[in-house]
């Protein structure tokens, strides 16, 4: 009869399982701070009861920790047998922190019952030893290309309309601007990593990527620094519209989330590059209800005149009015399945 530690394995054996569901059995914060995507989350712990055994095993010590623990858990045993068992069938991978007792015990009980586990030996540390090493070389297999244009021409809709793409702003949960985490829940930079690893490697296949243009960081998100690199060599399309199709574009992603009181201390820092009296002028548009106005006088007096400079230093392979997000993004691809048969 097998030991429990014989199914111990590591985060690179369970990718080569041919029926892989990983079970995470942390606690919610720690799950949704970073987890294997599409993990599911099956916490031996709540929140509350995992800072208890943190204060209990600082404070008294390892044995009466674990018999608090022991507690919380015994009232969840038929529930957690009773779900992970429902996968059985599967190759069901169990892990926690750091392959500590959370899911070596949970794993040991498991096949003591038939029900057949496997165990991530150092659990979500391991995994993301995994990703932190991906990150230091990460770049786009099929060839790369930008879309470039002023603030609100509209590259993140096309992008969306594009199956081989990479949507980096959607994956950090922010906008990439001063105003782009209004409405937003920005992710952590360690769940970032893990969606753009997973979502690179679904596009290695492609014949192209297309990715939107991009500052080195988004917020506070840091894009790595071979990807950044790779899109900086990337040939780039040029997305141009009129400001007032820009200014609707912006308002559709903005105004059922913006609040006044969140753009005000906003504008009131960009006073310096603003100029005091643009800066009042904005804070008596969106005082008043004229967001259209505001966004217009916003793009003519602090984007446009940010970026405008440094697409003067890009060369484009082409030029695309967008009209429409959709036909923008149809043409968008035939221009680079052009690019690439003539290149």
């Amino acid at each position: 009869m097998n030991g429990p530690g014989d199914r111990d394995i590591s985060y690179a054996e369970a990718l080569l399982l041919g029926d892989p569901v990983f079970i995470d059995v942390r606690s919610p914060d720690e799950f949704a701070a970073d987890h294997i995507p599409g993990s599911i989350n099956i916490p031996l712990f709540s929140d509350e009861e995992r800072k208890e055994i943190g204060i209990m095993y600082r404070h008294t010590g390892r044995e009466e920790a674990v018999i608090l623990g022991t507690g919380f858990v015994g009232g969840k045993i038929s529930d957690l047998v009773s779900r992970i068992g429902s996968m059985a069938g599967r190759d069901i991978v169990i892990l926690c922190a750091r392959g500590g007792m959370r899911s070596s015990s949970l794993a040991s009980l498991l096949n003591s019952l038939g029900i057949r586990v496997f165990r991530i030996r150092h659990g979500y540390k391991e995994y993301r030893k995994h990703v932190f090493e991906r990150m230091k070389q990460l770049t786009v297999k099929p060839p790369l290309f930008v879309l470039q244009g002023l603030t609100g021409a509209g590259k993140t809709e096309i992008l969306g309309f594009m199956e081989n793409s990479i949507d980096l702003e959607g994956i950090a949960g922010h906008r990439s601007s001063v105003f782009g985490g209004i409405g937003m829940a920005s992710n952590t930079q360690k769940w970032f990593e893990s969606l753009l690893l997973e979502r690179a490697g679904k596009l290695e296949g492609c014949r192209y990527v297309a990715i939107e243009g991009e500052s080195r960081k988004i917020g506070d998100i840091h894009i790595p620094q071979a990807l950044f690199r790779q899109m900086r060599e990337a040939p780039c399309i040029f997305i141009k519209t009129t400001i007032e199709r820009r200014a609707e574009i912006i308002m559709k992603e903005y105004t059922k989330k913006a609040d006044p009181s969140e753009v005000i201390p906003i504008i009131k820092g960009l006073a310096g590059r603003l100029g005091e009296k643009n800066a009042a002028g904005l804070i008596r548009l969106i005082e008043t209800g004229k967001t259209m106005d505001f966004v217009i006088m916003l793009l003519e007096t602090y984007y446009d005149p940010l970026y405008r400079y440094s697409f003067k230093k890009m060369k484009f392979i082409a030029e695309i009015e967008n009209l429409d997000s959709g036909k923008a993004a149809a043409e968008a691809g035939a221009i680079i399945e052009k690019h690439l048969d003539t290149d």
